[in-house]
């Protein structure tokens, strides 16, 4: 009756979650079910889960994953596990290796610019080589709009700022901008979907980090 009774919370919140994502993707407009899905995926808990609601909605996705080569195996283990993801759930996968503190140092700019600004550039080219991919998914949530709303407040953003992140902009779309972490890392945990952690979300010198460890606890 115990083993029952988790089953039936397990089926419970994944289809709690996955009418609220397909509900919110709908309510935004951010694609139709035609359309070919391009996911950033790192291998952390939120682009995991994602990708598995895509996938279980029926949307037909590839994966994309940029090592930085940051964090020596620990970003290899990142590698490996996305392009295990893919092939257990039998998805195109595309992987880049970057050239991350070259980068930097050459353009005298931060670590996390230049990630950004790296993993969106091959994002592009990916998009331009494959006309058939029509969005770009990140699984940017609530949390982390809170979090920039913050950073924009404290860098004295005007009111566009203050508007926080887009669930769509462009051919960008971000489908689990309604869902808070804690939610996610609850549907993760009950549907016991692996995923990694990136040790560097630890660190309080990124400025982000600084925030959601620091600064939102307070609040």
């Amino acid at each position: 009756e115990k083993l029952e009774n988790i089953l039936i919370k397990r089926l419970e919140i994944k289809m709690n979650l996955l009418k609220t994502f397909t509900d919110f993707i709908k309510q935004q407009n951010l694609f139709h079910p035609k359309d070919k899905l391009l996911l950033a995926v790192s291998g952390g808990v939120d682009p995991v889960v994602l990708t598995h609601l895509c996938h279980a909605s029926g949307y037909d996705i590839s994966l994309a994953h940029m090592n930085f080569g940051l964090r020596g195996e620990e970003s290899d283990r990142d590698e490996n596990f996305v392009r295990g993801l893919a092939n257990q759930l039998s998805v195109p996968i595309f992987v880049q290796r970057a050239e991350t503190l070259a980068y930097a140092a050459e353009n005298k700019i931060s670590i996390q610019e230049t990630a950004r600004i790296l993993r969106y550039a091959w994002f592009r080219e990916l998009m331009h080589r494959d006309h058939s991919l029509t969005y770009l998914c990140t699984a940017h949530h609530a949390d982390d709009n809170v979090e920039t709303v913050l950073m924009n407040l404290f860098r004295g953003t005007g009111i566009s700022g203050l508007r926080g992140i887009k669930a769509k902009q462009d051919n960008i779309v971000r489908p689990l901008l309604f869902a808070c972490r804690q939610k996610i890392e609850q549907y993760a945990l009950w549907q016991q979907l692996a995923f990694v952690e990136d040790s560097s979300n630890r660190e309080e010198k990124y400025t982000r980090n600084f925030f959601r460890l620091q600064v939102i606890p307070l609040i």
